[in-house]
């Protein structure tokens, strides 16, 4: 079976309103008001984010902290809300790309290792031939 791997590039509005939507749906609502800021961080290979939002009704801008396996499951849902095509069974991880946020999608990759494209690339090189004698 073809193995594939998947990449979604999320930009910081889109990880907010995925965070957004994925907290209502869990009855666990962000505050509603302004969003200020989209921090993407990186602690020992675990994504965090913080979202700052400013709150409608005037108090003090409040950050929150988001963690990888939630913003992995805000953004799986977020791709079916929006139609973005997205393999159920594969194995997901998420990567900081600069100020914007990847999904890793990867289904039927086994024993290659992160980086993928490294593993491959060495899986594929053609095998040296013996040089003839002259």
């Amino acid at each position: 079976m073809p193995a594939e791997i998947r990449h979604i590039v999320f930009c910081g509005a889109e990880i907010a309103s995925a965070v957004r939507e994925y907290r209502r749906a869990a009855g666990r609502p962000l505050p509603s008001g302004s969003l200020r800021r989209v921090d993407i961080g990186t602690n020992a290979g675990s994504v965090r984010v913080s979202l700052d939002i400013a709150p409608d009704n005037g108090i003090a801008t409040s950050t929150w902290e988001i963690g990888s396996a939630e913003i992995t499951e805000a953004l799986v849902l977020y791709c079916g809300a929006h139609n973005v095509p997205l393999p159920a069974a594969g194995a997901k991880s998420l990567q900081r790309f600069g100020d914007s946020l990847l999904l890793i999608v990867a289904l039927n990759v086994t024993g290659a290792g992160w980086p993928l494209s490294a593993g491959l690339a060495r899986a594929i090189q053609p095998k040296q031939m013996p040089q003839a004698a002259d």
